[in-house]
């Protein structure tokens, strides 16, 4: 019961975490707009579906299709595929894969990106099923105006830390009909300026459907640089509403638990 109530406590803390985030933007806003030469907070919202298949041993295949939108300013349309993921070991996996993403802006030419990445992801093992994680993504973002055809290439690496608490007994975690909470924090490193640009901080709760679905709420706070060697601001939020699918029997049980040795 102890441990059920520590998790709980968790669970309201995180959640509570997602209402001061936003309840906070709202009150930076309202002070932002307050004053001279104001630029408003980004809002962006987002829906993606995320399935994911085996292909043979310790290799599988993933993907997403996903819709971003921002209602003043901009409609983006996503498919990553295709998607690769080979488990080196208990604690350590390999991914590479293919973004496409097209977006429609209200204000300015529209764009086409092609972002191919490879990354390492790395899960430290521990008696609480707690999975503590770092997940580090080398990507070439390579983006053209559809007005002028022209592409504008960078290389960036994105390295995220972050921990997914199961809110259930132990003997229970990672099972359906049961939740989980998750915190994140990613700075992005970009070659073209030499700095970090943008920081993400990440929280939500997700909810383990059956073995094939997995419901994810996310809240993410961004913080980008105005400009060229100025500091990062707070800048924009976004909301996420991920579904994670399981083509298979047990792929979905063998992302819930990484480190197991089944």
């Amino acid at each position: 019961m102890r441990i059920c109530n520590h998790r709980l406590c968790v669970s309201y803390a995180l959640g509570g975490v997602l209402a001061l985030g936003m309840a906070c933007a709202s009150v930076a806003r309202a002070q932002d707009e307050e004053r001279p030469g104001y630029e408003r907070l980004g809002d962006e919202y987002r829906f993606t579906l995320s399935p994911r298949h085996a292909i043979k041993g310790e290799l599988t295949g993933f993907g997403e299709l996903g819709y971003y939108w921002s209602p003043e300013d901009y409609r983006t349309y996503t498919v990553l595929w295709p998607g690769l993921n080979y488990r080196v070991a208990p604690w350590a996996q390999l991914t590479a894969g293919l973004r496409s993403l097209y977006t429609d802006n209200e204000d300015s030419a529209d764009t086409l990106e092609l972002r191919p990445f490879a990354g390492l992801k790395l899960l430290l093992p521990n008696r609480f099923e707690w999975h503590f994680y770092n997940y580090t993504r080398y990507e070439y973002r390579d983006t053209q105006d559809l007005d002028t055809h022209d592409w504008f290439a960078y290389h960036r690496i994105r390295s995220a830390f972050g921990v997914e608490i199961p809110l259930a007994p132990r003997a229970a975690a990672w099972q359906p009909k049961t939740w989980y909470a998750l915190a994140e924090a990613e700075p992005f490193y970009r070659f073209d300026g030499d700095e970090i640009d943008p920081v993400r901080l990440r929280c939500g709760l997700a909810r383990i459907l059956n073995d094939r679905f997995i419901v994810e709420l996310l809240y993410y706070a961004q913080y980008s640089r105005p400009g060229e060697g100025e500091p990062l601001e707070y800048a924009e939020n976004m909301l996420r509403v991920n579904l994670k699918v399981g083509l298979n029997q047990g792929v979905l049980r063998r992302l819930l638990n990484p480190a197991s040795e089944e």
